[in-house]
């Protein structure tokens, strides 16, 4: 399951070294500064807004913090003073944390006691093991491998270096899990890119365009060869490398070479550290020189104990001999894995994987040209400013952004899994439209994108499955078409004719939904009682094309408008009015062809005019605290907001609390753009979230006017079993129990089916 957004992240990050990640604007001189950071990876920016955003997964699953090589440049040009490259260094001993799965890297990189306690405690496990079961002391002569008998040492080397390899594969198989989510890459891939690996972990060849010492690469090709060549020695040539006679054997002359480059390398850097003149030393953590100190005595404990060795000295051979080990067997127990050494695994890994991760990708079928086509040459003018994204409801429960949809599109630098993929996660529920600086309409060129996609085929399964539904049925649920208007069974409709009033157009949802049913069946209740003159479109009512064209599918939508067009011609009425805020916004922006003498409303616009008129007037108290969820379609795009509120506030007792988004702001319920028939992690839950928003209102009942959102919230309520708090209601149903109808001089009329006291058969 993936984490949400959490916003102590950068808390968590100051732990791991990183500095002064609040006062970052974003405006990416560090960016621009790093001579590695490319169009794709932008970073350090793009980690500090991981941070600070509180993007853990997205954080963990990037491989940019490790491509990073610490030359500190950006640090020089931030305009703010950050520490940028200070914060990749900290991203990188979080992530190393991460992987970890026993935990012993994260205690290691916060406690100071817990990392040094646990090499003495390795340390003196050693000492004690050598105090208690050495071998026979021999004095006349320097005998080590009685001492220390080859075949004890090569059976310990070989445990050591089998637990190391667990503990680090283990975590090695984390990171492959955490960057290659969801990438799909062939097995062909990962074998042809090994090279990658390999080449980057003796090389570190992008470190050449890193920083003004070029140089660098060539010390760590140095300590990399070094350190290998002296774990071969120990681990599988110790017969050989172990001798007590003065005899040449030539694992000596490697022997020379390892212990020279360490020696260098270290010292090297233990100065370079210490006059923290570079940019890239001006800070350093524990962790940065426990490893170095380490290697540093391993490396001249070595040299040590050789020299007495040929000076003929038996007891200070063997003690040497201990504290070497003593020194090594820590570093390589507690650094190789859980400390620093392991960023010398990683970020070849990193790379290797970034690798195999860019080539499954494919080029992208939608290009900026065809986008432009469709929404006009307003979506050339994107800043890149990001607000799209920061608003997106999306980022309250997950991560997405549209920013960079819209971005890799003008530079022609898609892929599918950043735009085909990514673009069918967005719920079309205007947000980013109402903050956007550049007035860009931002959904419809997602849905101008949704459209190339489905030209090439790229479409979910899940919108193939309501595509087809709609071409086979008129209706997204797979429900037969002849079914259409079994809702209103049992119910008396006023006969059609010339005085109908309005013609009442059911959404799919309405005619097909439980939930759906039952609202729509309030609503006919209320038009009774407020004695309208009205009729339905019949049985060839279809969809009204909502579905299709959020979809991509532009060209069955045209043919659902088409009928139902033909439809609306013949019968003839001049004021149609729907149950969905959907119908309403595909109505008033689709149906072109339809007179424009045909007025379309909501029902919430025409049951606030009823009220106005005296025509449906509430009278029973109800005594209930009641909150509003604003459905995006009926609010952000078509601008009802206060309707419904004003029909809930002539309700007498009832109570109106707001929740904090609202209105123009209002969280999403997660059905739009195909939502509604996607599969979601209950914990990712728009509408989960936004019912624990009602629930924080300490209202008792949800009220919507949209049947996706009724069905949207139900859900969660139930799923957070919250129904015996938090009563989930459409508009509709709420107002029916407290309807009366009047007669012309206003008073309230008890007659007939429509008496307010009467129980109203739902079905």
């Amino acid at each position: 399951m993936k984490t949400p957004i959490q916003p102590s992240l950068h808390e968590e990050l100051r732990h791991y070294g990183a500095r002064d990640m609040e006062i970052c604007m974003q405006c990416g001189l560090c960016s621009a500064a790093c001579p590695l950071s490319s169009g794709r990876d932008t970073f350090p920016r793009k980690i500090y807004r991981y941070i600070q955003l509180g993007l853990r997964d997205r954080l963990r699953r990037s491989v940019v913090p490790w491509l990073c090589y610490y030359c500190g440049d950006c640090n020089l040009d931030c305009p703010r003073g950050a520490e940028p490259a200070e914060t990749m260094m900290a991203a990188r001993r979080w992530l190393t944390a991460e992987y970890d799965w026993t935990g012993l890297a994260r205690r290691f990189y916060r406690s100071a006691a817990w990392e040094i306690g646990a090499l003495i405690v390795v340390a003196l496990t050693v000492v004690m093991l050598f105090v208690l079961g050495h071998g026979p002391v021999i004095t006349d002569r320097v005998a080590v491998n009685s001492f220390a008998p080859v075949l004890w040492i090569e059976i310990g080397d070989l445990t050591i270096a089998a637990v190391l390899s667990a503990f680090l594969l283990s975590n090695a198989f984390r990171m492959f899990r955490f960057i290659m989510e969801g990438t799909g890459a062939p097995l062909r891939l990962y074998l042809s890119q090994a090279r990658t690996f390999t080449w980057h972990f003796l090389t570190q060849k992008r470190w050449r365009k890193c920083g003004e010492d070029k140089s660098r690469w060539l010390k760590h090709f140095i300590l990399v060869t070094g350190y290998l060549t002296m774990m071969t020695l120990v681990i599988v040539f110790i017969r050989w490398f172990q001798v007590d006679d003065q005899s040449w054997h030539f694992t000596s002359i490697f022997g020379y070479y390892a212990t020279g480059a360490l020696l260098f390398v270290t010292v090297e850097m233990f100065m370079s550290r210490l006059k923290a003149q570079a940019a890239v030393h001006r800070f350093s953590e524990l962790s940065d020189w426990l490893f170095l100190v380490l290697l540093f005595f391993t490396t001249l404990t070595g040299i040590l104990m050789h020299a007495v060795r040929l000076a003929g000295w038996p007891m200070g051979t063997y003690v040497i001999y201990v504290i070497h080990l003593a020194i090594a067997v820590p570093m390589l127990v507690v650094e190789v894995p859980f400390g620093k050494w392991s960023h010398l695994f990683y970020r070849p890994l990193a790379v290797y994987l970034a690798a195999v991760r860019e080539k499954a990708l494919h080029a992208s079928a939608v290009d900026a040209r065809a986008v432009v086509e469709v929404v006009g040459p307003s979506f050339a003018a994107c800043l890149q400013c990001g607000l799209c994204t920061s608003v997106c409801p999306l980022n309250t429960v997950g991560v997405y952004n549209p920013r960079r949809i819209l971005r890799d599109i003008a530079l022609d630098a898609g892929s599918d899994r950043s735009v085909d993929r990514a673009v069918w996660n967005c719920l079309t529920c205007g947000r980013c439209n109402t903050d956007c600086p550049r007035g860009i309409d931002i959904v419809a060129a997602l849905l101008a994108v949704r459209h190339i996609c489905r030209r090439h085929k790229a479409v979910p399964a899940a919108a193939v499955d309501v595509l087809n539904s709609l071409s086979d049925n008129g209706n997204p649920w797979k429900e037969p078409h002849q079914k259409r208007l079994k809702w209103m069974d049992g119910i008396r409709v006023p006969a059609a004719g010339e005085t109908c009033d309005y013609g009442l157009f059911a959404c799919c949802t309405t005619a097909y939904d439980a939930d759906g049913r039952r609202a729509g069946r309030a609503l006919i209740h209320l038009f009774n009682l407020a004695g309208i003159r009205y009729d339905t479109l019949g049985s060839d009512e279809t969809c009204c094309g909502d579905p299709a064209a959020l979809l991509g599918a532009a060209d069955l939508s045209a043919e659902l408008i088409r009928r139902n067009t033909d439809l609306m011609q013949r019968c003839g009425f001049q004021k149609i009015v729907t149950t969905s805020p959907h119908c309403l916004h595909a109505f008033r922006q689709r149906y072109t062809d339809v007179p424009s003498s045909v007025e379309f409303v909501h029902y919430t616009e025409l049951v606030d005019q009823l009220i106005s008129e005296k025509r449906l007037r509430p009278t029973p108290v109800v005594d209930r605290t009641v909150t509003y969820h604003d459905p995006c379609y009926l609010g952000r795009f078509q601008g009802v907001y206060e309707a419904p509120r004003r029909i809930l506030q002539s309700i007498p007792g009832l109570k109106l609390v707001e929740m904090a988004e609202n209105r123009e702001n209002a969280l999403c319920c997660g059905a739009g753009g195909g939502g509604a028939w996607r599969a979601v992690d209950r914990d990712m839950d728009l509408a989960v979230l936004r019912v624990r928003q009602a629930l924080d209102t300490g209202a008792d009942v949800l009220v919507t006017a949209c049947p996706f959102c009724l069905r949207m919230l139900r859900r969660a309520a139930a799923h957070l079993s919250a129904i015996d708090r938090l009563a989930v209601q459409d508009l509709s149903e709420l107002l029916l129990p407290s309807a009366a109808p009047v007669d012309i001089a206003g008073h309230a009329a008890v007659h007939g089916d429509a008496a307010p006291h009467q129980e109203i058969p739902y079905g």
